[in-house]
């Protein structure tokens, strides 16, 4: 058996080589910025420890142009601000988001095919979630405050050491699926952490996935993932809501539209007649909306809680902010809006510390050349240099300084408001991405993210456990990834 198993080791790994080898026949034209020896794996494993610094070399020695480096699947094409356009516009016959995507988290595989081919409740996202988000805003305001007051469980004036990802996940979870299924599903322990647990194995598990042969995908997709687990145990919850919701329109008729519940779950239930989708499809498109509010917006928010720690004097200003604000329009999404230094703050945090160095990764599907002259061929890779951008000085003053009113003072000295804020994608914010694939859940992130930054503000006190003021501990980097020490533990307390 051992033998067997060899056999089959070494015919995975040959067949892997011959892959690798045939996606690198062929280069783009730009620069390459390392070695390509030994069909460049050498600098592909490099990438998983030096990804920042390999961003930032090339960034200045090619003068922001484009410049290539070899990744464990293929070419990757690394280009700046002045082709930002060219990858916003592309068409995805062109360069393709969605198969980046599956070369890099094997959605068929970690979350499900039928979401991963045809994502057609992004547009559920973009549109009826989107417009819902001032009606809905009293309902995540409450749900952000009582998940802190539950979580946090303080009285008196102590102080309580807490990891901050483990308590904003938890914040995140519900807030997003009171949004999502409504109370009282949201505060479920069982039905929050399978959302939790799933949202932290979907990237490592396509990362895994995709180290194997095509061919081989669906087997090893099937010892790995975590999706079957989270999709059943979602089902058990949301495909008896979906029957009793189906049932209760055949029998109401006209009714049931004024006595609907007003959730994403309705809404995609009510874009699925168009699809003929089953309860379990809309489960798994639940899921998937799950994973996308939950992984990237608790990591985001941890650097936001880590900033905020390190600088306690920035807590005066954003409070005063916020009371300005709720004075005029109480806690509505008006407010929200006029808290031009807590969305600074935010905005901020993720330009200096944002969870990712690149940004808009592009499969391309044929031979193609791009507006500067940089010939790609097919199956590569292009990918925004989202850390040259953000750190460049000739964009950002200081760039690397956190500055965490560098917007608001921009929207003060005159400029655009809607140019500067937080849930606005551009060419040189590249967070959201850009183009028809920019991030369709931004604006809900948006608001729940300031929502949060506003609550903390307004109720309590945050402090490190044991480093000095304006100290932040050092990031994690794994590969193009930014992750906050999540040994470090923050401290709250009640607000005086």
């Amino acid at each position: 058996m051992a033998l067997q198993w060899d056999v089959i080791l070494a015919f995975v790994l040959i067949v892997s080589l011959i892959s690798a080898v045939q996606s690198r026949s062929r280069k783009s034209s730009a620069p390459v910025l390392t070695s390509d020896w030994f069909f460049g794996y050498p600098t592909a494993l490099k990438m998983f420890t030096q990804y920042r610094p390999m961003l930032v070399e090339g960034y200045a020695k090619f003068n922001k142009h484009a410049f290539q480096v070899p990744g464990i699947k293929g070419w990757i094409v690394f280009v700046g601000r002045e082709l930002y356009d060219d990858v916003r516009k592309a068409r995805d016959d062109s360069l393709s988001m969605p198969e980046q995507v599956k070369d890099t988290v094997a959605l068929e595989y970690t979350i499900d095919r039928a979401v991963a081919l045809d994502p057609w409740h992004n547009s559920v996202v973009r549109k009826q979630m989107t417009q819902a988000l001032g009606a809905k805003f009293p309902e995540i305001y409450d749900e952000i405050t009582s998940a802190f007051q539950d979580e946090l469980k303080l009285s008196g004036k102590e102080w309580k050491p807490v990891y901050a990802h483990d308590l904003i996940i938890h914040i995140v979870c519900r807030a997003s699926n009171r949004l999502f299924v409504g109370l009282p599903l949201c505060r479920d322990p069982v039905y929050t952490q399978i959302s939790r647990d799933f949202s932290g194995t979907v990237m490592f598990s396509g990362f895994l996935i995709n180290l194997f042969p095509t061919f081989l995908k669906p087997l090893v997709g099937r010892w790995i993932t975590a999706a079957p687990r989270a999709r059943k145990g979602f089902e058990k919850f949301l495909v008896p809501m979906i029957k009793d919701r189906w049932r209760k329109e055949q029998e109401m008729g006209e009714l049931w539209e004024k006595d609907k519940p007003s959730d994403l779950l309705q809404w995609v239930m009510d874009a699925s007649k168009e699809h003929d989708s089953t309860p379990e499809d809309i489960t798994n498109r639940l899921l998937g909306v799950n994973f996308a509010a939950t992984h990237t917006t608790s990591l985001s928010f941890t650097h936001v809680v880590y900033w905020l720690a390190a600088r306690p004097e920035c807590a005066s200003i954003l409070r005063e902010d916020v009371d300005e604000a709720v004075a005029k329009h109480g806690w509505t999404k008006t407010a929200l809006g006029e808290m031009h230094k807590i969305d600074s703050f935010i905005k901020e945090s993720l330009r200096v510390t944002g969870i990712g160095a690149t940004a808009m990764g592009r499969k391309a599907m044929k031979d193609l050349t791009l507006s500067d002259g940089t010939f790609v061929p097919k199956g590569a890779s292009v990918v925004m240099n989202l850390w040259g951008i953000h750190h460049d000085p000739t964009i950002f003053p200081k760039p690397l300084e956190f500055d965490p009113l560098r917007y608001s003072r921009r929207i003060e000295a005159g400029e655009s408001e809607a140019g500067n804020s937080l849930a606005t994608a551009s060419g040189e914010f590249l967070f959201w991405g850009g183009g028809s694939h920019v991030c369709a859940g931004r604006h809900f992130a948006s608001q729940e993210m300031k929502t949060m930054l506003a609550v903390i503000v307004s109720l309590y006190e945050v402090k490190f456990e044991g480093l000095a003021d304006g100290v932040r501990p050092k990031d994690r980097w794994m590969a193009y990834s930014c992750i906050p020490d999540m040994k470090q533990r923050v401290m709250f307390r009640l607000r005086e």
